[in-house]
């Protein structure tokens, strides 16, 4: 046992490893009691959150990985959405 599980263990009654094992069992077991709709909403949350933070340049790179060569027609749709609309009365 070295120092910060001897420091873990009076703060905490449990080493390092033994809180680990704690967090890993605890995440289990909410996300094994979720719906399908939650953990998909919670995965959406966090890639957002995640692509958010991160600088401009990053957040392409990760895109042209995932979408590889139909990434332009992806901006295009997106660039197509944000075109004013006319309006016809």
């Amino acid at each position: 046992m070295n120092a910060n599980d001897h420091l873990k263990l009076e703060k905490t009654g449990m080493t390092q490893n033994e809180l680990d094992r704690l967090r890993s069992h605890l995440a289990d077991r909410i996300a094994s009691q979720m719906s399908y709709e939650d953990l998909l909403q919670f995965v959406f949350d966090d890639y957002c959150g995640y692509f958010d933070k991160l600088p401009d340049n990053e957040f392409l790179d990760e895109a042209k990985n995932y979408w590889e060569d139909d990434l332009e027609n992806v901006i295009s749709e997106i660039k197509g959405e944000n075109q004013p609309t006319m309006e016809w009365d």
